[in-house]
């Protein structure tokens, strides 16, 4: 089993772990470790309200959260929130009517660390601005590598005859 596989520890940056995850496109939730997924729902988790929510209210959310910080995962919101609620991550009432975000403490025993870890680090839901620093970064990153590279080809930066 490979370390990504693992749950992540409590004592973990996550905000570490999940920036390489943040900057891709088209991450399928089936596809990842167990610790990625983790890492994954969590970062979802952590930009939701604490409120209560019926079920249009959460779909809301959730559909603002893959159009924004969680634009990298490849999935729609129903499938998110069905991971969500299988997880641990997010409670739903006995008819499905009602949702809201799990406290730390409620969550299964090897998430909890990992959740507190993301409220700390996200406290007030600030996942939108973190992953579009991290994806302005990687795109400048990306820039200045092609600016390089082409400045640095035969006859580059010169007009064409």
């Amino acid at each position: 089993m490979r370390a990504t596989d693992t749950a992540p520890a409590p004592e973990a940056d996550p905000l570490a772990a999940l920036a390489p995850l943040v900057v891709k496109r088209g991450v399928a939730l089936g596809g990842l470790g167990e610790g990625q997924r983790a890492l994954a729902l969590g970062f979802v988790w952590a930009g939701l309200g604490r409120g209560v929510l019926a079920e249009p209210g959460v779909n809301a959310a959730l559909k603002a959260q893959l159009a924004g910080a969680a634009r990298c995962l490849a999935t729609d919101h129903v499938e998110l929130r069905r991971w969500l609620c299988d997880a641990g991550w997010l409670r739903r009432d006995a008819w499905g009517r009602e949702y809201r975000r799990a406290a730390p403490a409620e969550l299964p025993a090897a998430l909890q660390g990992l959740g507190v870890a993301l409220e700390q680090a996200f406290d007030g839901g600030a996942t939108d601005a973190w992953a579009e620093g991290l994806r302005a970064a990687r795109e400048a990153e990306r820039s200045a590598r092609r600016r390089s590279h082409e400045q640095g080809r035969p006859g580059a930066g010169q007009p064409a005859p």
